[in-house]
């Protein structure tokens, strides 16, 4: 797409189809040599057009280059050069297996939140507060077994110290139960024997006052039990250190040693294990109250139905899932390069199986419909030019058809060719020539302005003197030259005449002889 040179659009401006006939036919007299009879010309009303001429070539209007935002392995082509592609045509895909997968996951999140927001928002069912309400019965027998199991202990407590005490402790003594027990056995250390003196006797103090059959459960009483458990095992402990000491002699036989050791024995662990039984009830009661206490929650939860809090976070839930889907489902289709436009594959580099980097070009398309034609306006022309000037376009290609077109476009920076300064233009065909082709080269002739219904001349009859335009008008048989006032001066070859003459008035060129 080139400008032609100043002097050629100049000579171009001067030129038209019309002028350019009478100025050979003038030049073909003077260089006859003539018979010196002047030839005429008649002023005539009509068009005067200014024209810029240039070439161009004709362009797609629409051209787009393909290239993935992210790199990957090809999996497919689906088009090749000179292939007519239609919109959102797929041409090239990336393997998307894990895209793919990561997408199920998200739309497989989203239907879980959904389905728990549809229940949230359906309320409890009767079956589900009936299940409810058998989980609470439920906790409360197993509440209540555990406060039995705990009484159970507490009892159990009372009878294993009663037993460890006067049933097996108390044959070591005499007068157990007596303000002044005293044990009969030989024990060399005096301050283990006045403490199990001591302790015998607030053991049977403790005894006395052990209430044997407890109804209460609480932890007051659990305290006070465990405490009492705990001073009778504190006294067996003394006793069996005691009688671990002991040994037999002349005056104890070596099985009643024995007897001895296993008695207390048996007792202390009686004792430990009703000590471990408190602890295991009340740890077990403890979890009854604790699962009653949700279970009761949860019945209330059913009945009372959600609320709206709860309904909005859920929906918050959903939303967050679904924006991950889209943001998965925008990867994913990105995966895939789809035609913008309908047209013609002009470049396929993609191949199968080969990797893809970031931001390279593997496809483009021109549109196959839509062209243009591109050319350069040099800047003495260009001020001419406008947006909407309506353009006569000749091509080789088609030597006997004259196409329209529009100037639709004029660049605003200048494009230097050959260090002159000149700017791009576009023009729009008229309507759609299926004929046409890419790349062909345009003779445009763009009409730039024109009077009409206006009295014009060819511009060479008129000769100017000192600023002042002058023709030789012809009245009659005699030839006088008057002053006219002229106007437009068109491309075409000629100029409007503002005064001095009307249209049919006859103009005699004087300089012009065959």
């Amino acid at each position: 797409m080139i400008t032609k040179t100043k002097n050629y659009i100049q000579t171009h401006k001067k030129i038209s189809i019309g002028g350019g006939v009478i100025i050979l036919i003038a030049l073909y007299f003077i260089l006859s040599g003539g018979n010196n009879k002047a030839e005429t010309l008649t002023a005539e009303r009509g068009s005067v057009v200014e024209q810029v001429i240039l070439t161009g070539k004709v362009t797609p209007a629409d051209e787009v280059n393909l290239a993935f935002d992210r790199s990957g392995k090809v999996s497919g082509t689906y088009a090749k050069i000179g292939d007519e592609v239609y919109v959102g045509q797929t041409l090239v895909t990336l393997d998307a297996s894990e895209v793919s997968a990561d997408y199920a996951k998200a739309q497989a999140n989203v239907a879980t939140e959904q389905a728990r927001l549809d229940e949230l928002k359906r309320g409890s069912r009767p079956e589900e507060i009936a299940i409810s309400e058998s989980e609470v019965t439920n906790a409360q027998t197993a509440l209540a077994n555990a406060e039995d199991k705990l009484r159970t202990s507490l009892y159990e407590a009372y009878s294993k110290s009663d037993d460890a005490v006067h049933n097996t402790i108390d044959q070591l003594f005499s007068n157990p139960r007596s303000s002044n027990p005293q044990i009969s056995i030989q024990i060399n250390d005096t301050q283990l024997k006045n403490d199990i003196n001591n302790l015998r006797y607030q053991a049977e103090t403790l005894l006395t006052t052990w209430d044997q059959n407890p109804k209460s459960t609480s932890r007051e009483t659990i305290v006070d039990i465990s405490s009492k458990l705990n001073m009778v095992k504190m006294f067996a402990d003394k006793v069996a250190g005691a009688v671990n000491a002991l040994s037999s002699n002349s005056s104890i036989s070596a099985t009643t040693v024995d007897s001895y050791k296993a008695g207390v024995s048996s007792a202390r662990t009686n004792l430990i294990s009703a000590q471990n039984a408190i602890s295991t009830a009340e740890e077990k009661l403890n979890t009854s109250k604790s699962v009653l206490l949700i279970a009761q929650k949860n019945l209330t939860l059913k009945k009372v139905g959600t609320s709206a809090e709860e309904i909005r976070a859920q929906e918050a839930r959903v939303l967050q899932y679904d924006a991950q889907v889209q943001a998965v489902g925008a990867q994913l289709g990105k995966m895939t390069l789809r035609s913008p436009l309908a047209g013609i594959v002009t470049k396929q580099d993609a191949k199968r199986g080969e990797i893809v980097s970031v931001g390279t070009p593997v496809v483009s398309v021109i549109s196959n419909n839509n062209l243009e034609i591109e050319a350069n306006v040099s800047e003495i022309s260009v001020g001419k030019v406008q947006i909407g000037n309506p353009v006569a376009i000749t091509m080789d290609a088609f030597p006997r058809k004259t196409f329209n077109g529009t100037v639709t476009y004029i660049e605003p920076a200048e494009t230097l060719i050959d260090g002159v300064v000149n700017f791009k233009i576009t023009i729009a065909f008229s309507e759609k020539y299926p004929e046409l082709k890419t790349g062909l080269s345009t003779n445009l002739e763009i009409k730039t302005a024109e009077k009409m219904d206006v009295v014009k001349i060819a511009s060479y009859a008129v000769t100017t003197r000192e600023g002042k335009s002058y023709v030789t008008k012809k009245e009659g048989n005699k030839n006088r030259e008057v002053e006219v006032t002229t106007g437009f001066r068109g491309s075409d070859g000629f100029v409007e005449v503002l005064t001095g003459l009307t249209s049919g008035d006859i103009v005699v060129l004087t300089g012009v002889k065959k």
